[in-house]
Order: C-alpha cells, then sequence, then structure tokens
C-alpha cells in the first residue's frame, strides 16, 4: 500500500468522523496524520517493516494511538472502525 492510498483512507476515516460530529480534534489528528505521510520520503509500507509503529508514533502530528492504527492499516488493509467520543 503505497503512502498515497495511506493519506486517502486516513482521510477517509477523518470525513466519517465529521460526519458522524465527533471530536473536532481528532478529526484534525486523522487529517494531519494524512499530511504527514504524503510528505513521507520513504513508503510507509518500508517503516513498518523496520521498525514497526515505534518509528511511526514519533513522526509529526502521529501519536501512538494513530501509529497502531496506520500499522494495521499497512499489514491488514483495514483500519479500525472508531467509536464516536472515544
Amino acid at each position: 500500500m503505497d503512502n498515497r492510498t495511506i493519506a486517502y483512507r486516513l482521510l477517509e476515516v477523518a470525513h466519517s468522523l465529521e460526519a458522524e460530529h465527533a471530536s473536532l480534534y481528532r478529526i484534525q489528528a486523522y487529517r494531519r496524520a494524512a499530511q504527514t505521510v504524503l510528505g513521507l520520503d520513504q513508503p510507509v509500507e518500508a517503516i513498518v517493516a523496520l521498525s514497526g509503529r515505534k518509528t511511526l508514533k514519533e513522526l509529526p502530528g502521529i501519536g501512538p494511538k494513530l501509529s497502531v492504527k496506520i500499522e494495521k492499516l499497512v499489514r491488514t488493509g483495514e483500519i479500525a472502525t472508531l467509536v464516536v467520543g472515544g
């Protein structure tokens, strides 16, 4: 899965959260993560293969929770469905 696809999937989650009137901070977090992924000079798949989510969570705009979701997305092609307010 290339970085553009990962960013697109993160933006899809942000749009879904927005439609559900979720926390603005969560929506912004997904958008920031998508921007970070698009700006990387190496594939997220390579980062995950080399160091898992440890390096992901050190990237700007990607914290511990999003690093888990992005790692799962890269490894399985799925991103966890989120509960509003959670």
